[in-house]
């Protein structure tokens, strides 16, 4: 899934500037599938950054549980588009970035399996077959590593359907 990252006014001074509903997710996530790719990889990369050094935990869990909450109200091509440009920007990074990533998803999954239910895994899986070998050993090798880490793994996997997992050689 698709981080997204919206910064508004800081009414808590606990919390960093990430606050946005589920409705402004989904929103936001057409509008990035809608650009053009020369402004849609630039923009991710900078949402992915700010993931990654300016959020605590807190704040990428919410991040992350508001993507899958609105992943499945958005229209199946441009998730494709979007996720594509994702997952290319993604393997782009070092292995403890996309390590946290993976993490921080597979914490979402555990605590919200409900959500991970309403994916369109098949078409998810079709993007990730449609990167690059490179890219899909890159996102591959990082989810393993972290899966491998996990001591719940097994609980993550029986949310996530068999030619998914084939498709992520985990089975």
């Amino acid at each position: 899934m698709v981080v997204v990252v919206v910064e508004q006014p800081n009414k808590f001074p606990h919390h960093s500037n990430v606050c946005v509903s589920n409705a402004a997710a989904g929103n936001i996530i057409q509008i990035l599938a809608n650009l053009p790719d020369f402004l849609r990889k630039p923009m991710l990369q900078s949402r992915l950054k700010e993931f990654f050094y300016s959020m605590n935990d807190e704040d990428r869990r919410e991040t992350i549980s508001m993507a899958l909450s609105a992943a499945p109200t958005i229209e199946p091509n441009k998730l494709a588009v979007l996720f594509r440009t994702w997952l290319e920007v993604l393997s782009e990074f070092d292995a403890d970035e996309r390590a946290i990533m993976f993490r921080t998803y597979c914490q979402q999954f555990l605590a919200s399996p409900h959500s991970v239910e309403k994916l369109d895994f098949a078409s998810l899986t079709d993007t990730f077959m449609s990167l690059s070998e490179k890219q899909q050993e890159t996102i591959i090798d990082s989810l393993h590593e972290v899966l491998f880490a996990l001591p719940n793994r097994q609980a993550i996997l029986s949310l996530i359907p068999e030619a998914s997992q084939r498709a992520l050689k985990l089975k």
